[in-house]
C-alpha cells in the first residue's frame, strides 16, 4: 500500500482523532493525516495518529550539575539573595530539559525549583503536565502533583495524583493509571495504587492494580510486571479463564521469570474445576552452541473430569464409574525436552523427548483448548552426528508412542548407527551408505508378541555414478549393490534364550542384490507472450530405467519359524505420487530390497516470467512401465496382481502462482484399468494486500484392495474431505473469518467455526463459535459410529491489549494452524 493510499484510508477511519493543527492537543497527539511520511510508515496497524514531540533537545548536553539554567519570564524578583521568583510565561532550559510554567521559585541554596500553575516538563521522549512540581536542578529528579504524562515512543500515557521522576531510570505514579489507547478513545486502562515505569529497562510494575475496560473494572491483580517496549520482563502475566464440559471452569496464572538474556522460565499453576490443580513449567535456554526447551506438567489425584457419554453409559448400566473414568484418583503428568546443538560446529546433536502418563493425557487435560488438532504420536528421539568433507557419521535412538493404541507399532530403534560417504571426481560420484540398527520391543505394545522377532539389521548401499550435465540436458548411468543382513531372535524367548520348538529357518538371513539405473532428461525452451507479459516455457522430458535383481525373501517373510510374521521393523509402502516415478524403491525403511525391471517416463513444462525469473506454472505427468511385475512384497499373503500392475497409474502434478495473490497446487493419480481417479489432492490459496485470505484444500483417496501401495486396507471406503477457510476484512478494523472441514464419505462435519475480529491501535478482540469432533479414538469409535455426544461446542474470545498483554491467544493459534496464509499475515502484522 502506498503512503498516499494509506493516508486516504486513515483519514476516513480516524476522523474522530483529527485536529486542525499540530499544537491543538495538549499531549502532543498528531492525527495520521498530518504525520510526515517517515512517521506514517512507522505507524502501527489500526492507529489513527502518533505522539510527536515538537521539542528537540540539544545534542551532546553536559551533565545537569554542570549545565547552567537559561531563564525567560515576564517578571522576576529576588528575596534575601537566596530565592528567585519568576512569573508570567516562565521558560527554563537546562541541557535536555525544558520547563514551562506561569510561576517558578528557585532556591539557590538548596538548588530546588518549585513550579506552580500550568506546568509542562519536556525531555527526550517524555512530556509531563502538572499543577504543581518540585525539581532538583542538578539532577533529573522531580516530584509532580496532579500530573499527566506521555512516553512518545511506547505510546504509554496516563495520569497520577503524584508522579515522581528519578532521572531516566524510573517514573513512579501514586494513585495513577495508564493506557496505550488513543486520546478520547480509551478501551482499556490500568489503574493502581502504585505504578512504576522503568523506561531504560523497558518494564513497569503495578501494585493493587485493576484492569478497566470501558471504565468497568474486570480484573484485580495484587502485583504485576508488564512490558514497556519489546523486551521480556519477569513477573505475573495476565491470567486466563475458560470453561469446558470435561474440565469445568479453568483458571491459569502464568508467572514469567526472565533469568538472563539467554535464559527464561514460565511457571503456570492451573486450576481445573473437575480435575484438580495442575502445575505446568517451561524452561528455555539459548547459547551459541545449544537451544534447549524443557517443559513438564503434573496433576495429582485426578478427579476424573466429566464426560456426557460416560454419564449416559453409567446411568444405563453399560459401564461402572471406574470403567467410565479410568484415571480418577491417578497422578497424571507430561515431560518434554527439545534441544538442538552444534549450530556452529560439524558436530551436531538433537533431542526430541516427550512422555506422558497415559495416552489420553493430551486429550483430557487440553480439552478446554480450542486447538484440538491433537498429536497422533509422541517421540523419544536423540541423535548425534558429525560431518566431514566426505563422510557423515551419526548415532541415534528412537521410540514412537502412538496415542491411538490400535496404531501402535511394536519396535524401537536402539541404537541406529550410520556412516555415509560421498566422493566426487569430476563427473564421477561414489556413494557408500552403511546403516546398522538394533530393534527391540516397546514397553507399551499391547498386542501379542509371540509371532514377532527382534534383533539387529545391517544395510549397505554402494553406488558408482557418472553424472554428466549440460545446459540442454543430463544423463546419469549408475551401478550399485545393496545388502541386507540380520541377527534375530524370538521376541518372547525364555530367560535361557532358547527358541520355541517350531521349525527354525534361520536366525541370520541375508540378501545381496545388484542394481543399475539410467537417468536422462532434456531441456527445451521457447519464448512467448501471454496477456501482455513475456514468458519462457520449458519442456522437460525425462526417462528413468531401473533394474534390480530378484532375491528370494522367504527367510525374511518367515525368519525363525512357521509362526513368525514377516519382518517389517520400520518398513511400509510409500504412498505413490509423481515424485515416486524416479525412486529406486517402493518401500520406506530397510527390510526389503526391490526387484525391478522398469522404465519411468515423465514430462514437465514450466512457464517462467521473462522479467522476474519467477516460476508461474508447472505441469507434470508420468507413468511407470514394468517389464517384469514386482515379486517382492511387504506381506507375501497380499501379493499385488502381476499383470494388472505392469503399468502404474498415471501420476500428475500442478503448481501455479497465477498472480502474486493466487496460488494453486495439486496431485492426482488416474487408474487406466478402472478408468477412475485413485487419489487427488488440491490446495488453493488467495492472499492480497488488503489481508483477505481464502484457502481451500481437498483430499480424495480411493481405498481399493489389491494394489501395490496398500494391498490390504482395513477399510475399503474412500477418504473424501474438503476444508474451506476464509479471513475477510470488512473495514479497516472489522474482519470476518470462518472454516468448514467436511467428510463426504460419512456425511459428517469434522470442524466448523465462524467468528469476527476487531482490531485497532489500542486492542484486538476475536470472538468465535466452534463445533468440532472430539472423541476418544481408543474407545473403538470410528467415523461411522459418531453421534451427537462426540461433538464439542463452544464460544471463545481472545483479547489483546496492545502495549500491555494478551488475555488468551487460543483463537489466533487455531487460525494459524487451520487457515492457510494466516500465520504469514500475523508475522507481517507484527
Amino acid at each position: 500500500m502506498t503512503i498516499s493510499t494509506a493516508l486516504l484510508v486513515l483519514a476516513a477511519v480516524c476522523a474522530r482523532a483529527e485536529q486542525t493543527d499540530r499544537t491543538a492537543h495538549p499531549m502532543d497527539w498528531v492525527p495520521a493525516r498530518e504525520l510526515p511520511a517517515e512517521a506514517l510508515e512507522r505507524l502501527p496497524a489500526g492507529c489513527c495518529g502518533a505522539y510527536i514531540s515538537p521539542y528537540t533537545p540539544p545534542e551532546d548536553a553536559a551533565p545537569l550539575d554542570q549545565t547552567p539554567i537559561n531563564v525567560r519570564a515576564n517578571r522576576s524578583s529576588a528575596s534575601g539573595g537566596r530565592e528567585i521568583t519568576l512569573e508570567g510565561d516562565v521558560e527554563l532550559r537546562q541541557g535536555p530539559r525544558l520547563l514551562q510554567t506561569q510561576k517558578a521559585q528557585l532556591n539557590q541554596q538548596t538548588r530546588e525549583l518549585l513550579l506552580e500553575e500550568d506546568i509542562t516538563l519536556r525531555e527526550e521522549g517524555l512530556l509531563i503536565r502538572a499543577d504543581r512540581a518540585r525539581l532538583v536542578t542538578h539532577s533529573e529528579d522531580a516530584t509532580l502533583d496532579n500530573a499527566r504524562f506521555v512516553l512518545h515512543e511506547s505510546r504509554i500515557h496516563g495520569e497520577a495524583s503524584r508522579l515522581e521522576k528519578f532521572g531516566e531510570r524510573l517514573l513512579k505514579l501514586s494513585d495513577g493509571s495508564l493506557s496505550t489507547c488513543e486520546p478520547d478513545s480509551e478501551f482499556w486502562r490500568l489503574r493502581a495504587a502504585e505504578l512504576a515505569l522503568h523506561p531504560e529497562q523497558n518494564y513497569g510494575t503495578a501494585k493493587h492494580a485493576r484492569l478497566e475496560i470501558k471504565n468497568v473494572p474486570v480484573l484485580y491483580i495484587p502485583y504485576m510486571i508488564f512490558p514497556v517496549g519489546d523486551e521480556r520482563q519477569s513477573g505475573l502475566l495476565f491470567p486466563s479463564f475458560s470453561t469446558s464440559t470435561s474440565n469445568g471452569v479453568e483458571y491459569a496464572q502464568p508467572i514469567y521469570w526472565n533469568i538472563a538474556p539467554q535464559m527464561d522460565a514460565t511457571f503456570t499453576p492451573r486450576y481445573l474445576e473437575k480435575r484438580g490443580t495442575l502445575l505446568d513449567a517451561e524452561f528455555r535456554h539459548l547459547s551459541s552452541y545449544f537451544a534447549t526447551d524443557v517443559s513438564g506438567a503434573f496433576l495429582a489425584d485426578d478427579k476424573g473430569g466429566y464426560d456426557r457419554q460416560a454419564e449416559n453409559d453409567i446411568a444405563s448400566g453399560e459401564l461402572t464409574e471406574e470403567e467410565a473414568y479410568p484415571y480418577k484418583g491417578e497422578d497424571r503428568w507430561l515431560v518434554q525436552l527439545e534441544q538442538t546443538g552444534g549450530r556452529k560446529s560439524r558436530l551436531k546433536t538433537r533431542i526430541d523427548y516427550t512422555d506422558v502418563s497415559d495416552v489420553d493425557y493430551l486429550r483430557d487435560i487440553t480439552s478446554s483448548d480450542v486447538d484440538v488438532e491433537y498429536q497422533s504420536s509422541l517421540q523419544k528421539f536423540g541423535a548425534v552426528s558429525y560431518a566431514s568433507d566426505h563422510w557423515d557419521l551419526g548415532a541415534s535412538a528412537r521410540e514412537t508412542r502412538y496415542l491411538n493404541e490400535a496404531s501402535q507399532r511394536p519396535y524401537k530403534e536402539l541404537p541406529h548407527l550410520y556412516a555415509r560417504g560421498r566422493y566426487a571426481q569430476g563427473d564421477w560420484l561414489l556413494k557408500l551408505d552403511n546403516d546398522y540398527t538394533r530393534f527391540d520391543l516397546v514397553n507399551h505394545y499391547q498386542r501379542p508378541t509371540d509371532s514377532l522377532v527382534v534383533g539387529e539389521r545391517l544395510n549397505t548401499d554402494y553406488r558408482l555414478a557418472w553424472d554428466k550435465r549440460w545446459q540442454w540436458g543430463f544423463v546419469t548411468p549408475e551401478v550399485g549393490v545393496k545388502t541386507l543382513s540380520y541377527q534375530l531372535q524370538q521376541a518372547d524367548f525364555d530367560t535361557s534364550g532358547a527358541m520355541p520348538a517350531a521349525a527354525v529357518h534361520s536366525d541370520s538371513p541375508s540378501l545381496v542384490v545388484p542394481q543399475a539405473s539410467l537417468d536422462a532428461g532434456l531441456f527445451f525452451e521457447r519464448f512467448g507472450e501471454l496477456g501482455g507479459s513475456s514468458f519462457i516455457q520449458t519442456l522437460e522430458p525425462r526417462l528413468f530405467y531401473f533394474y534390480s535383481d530378484y532375491e528370494d525373501h522367504s527367510s525374511i517373510y518367515q525368519p525363525l519359524n512357521d509362526t513368525n510374521a514377516p519382518i517389517a521393523f520400520d518398513t511400509r509402502y510409500i504412498t505413490f505420487d509423481y515424485n515416486q516415478l524416479f525412486r529406486t524403491t517402493r518401500f520406506t525403511g530397510g527390510d526389503r530390497i526391490d526387484d525391478a525391471n522398469q522404465l519411468s517416463a515423465g514430462i514437465t513444462t514450466r512457464f517462467i516470467s521473462a522479467r522476474t525469473g519467477q516460476e508461474r506454472l508447472a505441469l507434470s505427468l508420468g507413468q511407470i512401465y514394468r517389464f517384469d511385475p514386482p515379486r517382492v512384497a511387504l506381506d507375501p499373503e497380499n501379493q499385488p496382481e502381476s499383470e494388472r500392475y505392469r503399468q502404474s497409474e498415471y501420476a500428475g502434478r500442478i503448481s501455479a502462482r497465477i498472480s502474486d495473490r493466487f496460488r494453486l497446487s495439486g496431485d492426482a493419480l488416474y487408474d487406466q484399468h478402472d478408468h477412475q481417479l485413485t487419489s487427488a489432492s488440491a490446495s488453493v490459496q488467495y492472499a492480497d494486500d488488503a489481508d483477505r485470505l481464502l484457502s481451500l484444500t481437498y483430499r480424495f483417496q480411493r481405498r481399493v484392495s489389491g494394489n501395490d501401495l496398500n494391498p490390504s486396507p482395513a477399510d475399503d471406503r474412500s477418504l473424501d474431505q474438503l476444508d474451506v477457510g476464509a479471513f475477510v476484512p470488512v473495514t479497516d478494523s472489522w474482519s470476518l473469518f470462518a472454516r468448514a472441514n467436511y467428510d463426504f464419505t460419512f456425511d459428517l462435519e469434522l470442524d466448523t467455526y465462524a467468528g469476527l475480529e476487531y482490531n485497532d491501535c489500542c486492542y484486538r478482540v476475536r470472538l468465535m463459535w466452534r463445533e468440532w469432533l472430539n472423541f476418544d479414538y481408543n474407545s473403538g469409535n470410528q467415523l461411522e459410529t459418531v453421534t451427537n455426544n462426540d461433538y464439542d461446542r463452544g464460544y471463545f474470545i481472545d483479547l489483546q491489549l496492545k502495549g500491555l498483554a494478551s488475555i488468551s491467544d487460543r483463537v489466533g493459534s487455531l487460525l494459524s494452524k487451520t487457515l492457510l496464509g494466516y500465520a504469514e499475515r500475523e508475522d507481517n502484522f507484527q
